[in-house]
């Protein structure tokens, strides 16, 4: 019987946990010592609070009640999300990440936290992802943000970001042997576990689609914001449920 195909994201939660989630040289896992962590984890209580400080701007609500944290690695940002909520959830598909997760920041995890491989039953209050969907090949990811958004209570937040476009330098090889190549490198490195950067992929997604996917769930308002992670623009989408 052939052994079950494992999933790029499960190599890179074994072998580079936290530089799977901020490709940083300090989130190395040969640079991760306790005072890199404390930083590590400090990041995700400072991108939580601009994200509130988004949500407040432009959709006039502050984050809360049950959330969800779509893609959420070893929990950098659910951890810093749980102060605001009742209850977290964490979904992501890499166990390597959870179990890290569910170990929790140097601090200890917080109570009201749990993290799933499985998407979880709504609703949800509020509905986050950020630096995640960039990574998944747009069908794939498309159809997730879909079940996720099914599971939004009414009046519910989302804060979602993704990317859309790319400078001219960084486009994907054009030329079928530019393709290959690429692909056998990945394949090398998922059999390896060696430059894990190699599985880390960039996608672009088509604002139509999601503004869709988003309509289609009753989110009637949607403020953009953009983003720039080293010439991969995106935008975040922070939207509000009727």
């Amino acid at each position: 019987m052939a052994k079950p195909r494992r999933h790029d994201w499960a190599v890179i939660g074994t072998h580079e946990p936290y530089y799977g989630v901020l490709t940083a040289p300090e989130s190395r896992a040969a640079a991760m010592d306790a005072d890199a962590r404390v930083r590590f984890y400090a990041s995700g209580r400072d991108q939580v609070a601009e994200i509130t400080a988004f949500a407040t701007a432009d959709c006039g609500v502050r984050p809360g009640g049950r959330a969800l944290d779509i893609g959420c690695g070893v929990g950098r940002l659910t951890h810093a999300m749980a102060p605001l909520c009742d209850a977290v959830v964490g979904y992501d598909v890499a166990e390597p990440m959870l179990a890290i997760a569910r170990a929790g920041p140097p601090e200890g995890p917080a109570a009201n936290v749990r993290f799933v491989s499985a998407l979880p039953d709504g609703p949800f209050d509020w509905i986050n992802s950020f630096i995640v969907l960039q990574h998944i090949p747009p069908p794939e990811g498309m159809a997730l943000l879909d079940a996720c958004l099914a599971r939004a209570a009414p009046g519910a937040l989302a804060t979602i970001q993704t990317t859309l476009w790319r400078d001219p330098h960084l486009s994907p090889p054009s030329r079928l042997g530019g393709r290959v190549a690429g692909a056998l490198h990945r394949w090398r490195a998922k059999q390896s576990g060696g430059d894990v950067e190699l599985l880390i992929q960039m996608h672009d997604y088509d604002m139509s689609a999601l503004a869709r996917v988003f309509s289609t769930h009753g989110f009637d308002r949607l403020c953009l914001r953009h983003t720039d992670h080293g010439g991969h623009h995106g935008v975040w989408i922070i939207a509000r449920k009727a």
